[in-house]
């Protein structure tokens, strides 16, 4: 039988391979949750208080050890994730030639998920890692599942701390964060706050995961196909919302008029777009982060003006209002 940092390794390189379907990516992060679950001795069907708690920050919901672990159940977004952090790293070694990459992981979460893996593609010579959370129980695990497969050499620190207002010293400034802490329509978690705020550390050339984040207003229509069944179909009106780590002190606010064809059965909708990095996208109902948001309280008439502005606070998301003079 297969020890566990093989089968770590194993399950590293099907997740991070362009080649891999999908249903072997569903069948690679549930091993994988099994085995960095038995790892920390976590059993998600019996789950303590402290395991299930989140904790509400200034600048948004940072989630529990359990909804962070269950992130990895998400097969489309943990092996784009992960295959995006892979590239920027492949072109910060371009840029920082004979450099050890500095990855910072900004929310870890119990199983450091979008570092940990990268052990299978580069060699601890070449890249290290800062665990940064802000529960200590997510990082005790996350020291546990390096201890047990043998990574100890590519972690140099694990910080708990809130990522909107950590800062790393100067000698550590890195050259990668991947950084993925929201909900889709970036509602609710901190990642504005979060990239507003790190981004500036990172050293000049530099690279943020996730590359941008796009809000669209869109109308969302379900025709019956020729045998009855629902076809799902989006249409972008207005870009609402263009976020990287270049426009994140960008203030997003504006007007638009609602389309005629909101008429015809169609329901207004928040879309997100989540550009990982380079070519490597998450589109629409890939995840639970692209998901459509249908915003129910917004009036279905054509030519109505509508307000919209997206507030940083401690529950963070896009408003919207109609205008009325």
């Amino acid at each position: 039988m297969k020890n566990q940092r093989e089968k770590f390794r194993e399950l590293g390189r099907v997740l991070l391979s362009n080649e891999t379907g999908p249903a072997e990516l569903r069948a690679a992060v549930h091993e994988l949750f099994d085995l960095l679950s038995h790892i920390v001795g976590y059993d998600d069907r019996e789950v303590s208080g402290e395991q299930r708690s989140d904790t509400f920050l200034s600048a948004g919901k940072a989630i529990s050890f359990q909804g962070a672990a269950r992130c990895l159940w998400e097969f489309a977004r943990t092996s784009k994730f992960l295959r995006g952090v892979a590239a920027a790293i492949r072109v910060a070694q371009q840029r920082f030639p004979g450099e050890r990459i500095r990855l910072v992981e900004a929310g870890c979460g119990p199983f450091a998920l979008l570092a940990l893996p990268l052990a299978t593609q580069f060699s601890s010579d070449e890249l290290s890692f800062t665990l940064l959370d802000i529960h200590q129980h997510s990082l005790d695990a996350a020291r546990q599942i390096v201890d047990a497969l043998g990574l100890a050499s590519y972690v140099v620190s694990y910080v708990r701390a809130d990522a909107s207002t950590w800062r790393c010293t100067e000698a550590q400034r890195p050259h990668v964060i991947v950084s993925e802490t929201m909900q889709q329509g970036l509602r609710k978690e901190p990642q504005v706050t979060i990239t507003r705020h790190l981004a500036p550390q990172l050293l000049p050339g530099g690279l943020f995961v996730p590359e941008s984040i796009v809000l669209d207003f869109a109308l969302l229509a379900c025709p019956l196909s020729p045998d009855g069944v629902p076809q799902m179909r989006l249409q972008r009106h207005k870009e609402l919302m263009n976020f990287s780590a270049e426009t994140s002190n960008q203030m997003f606010a504006g007007e638009f008029v609602m389309p005629e064809e909101v008429t015809k059965g169609s329901r207004p909708s928040l879309c997100t777009t989540i550009r990982v990095f380079a070519d490597i996208v998450l589109q629409d109902n890939e995840c639970s982060l692209t998901l459509p948001i249908i915003l129910r309280d917004l009036p279905t008439v054509p030519g109505a003006r509508i307000s919209y502005a997206y507030q940083v606070s401690a529950v963070p998301g896009m408003d919207f209002s109609v205008v009325t003079t």
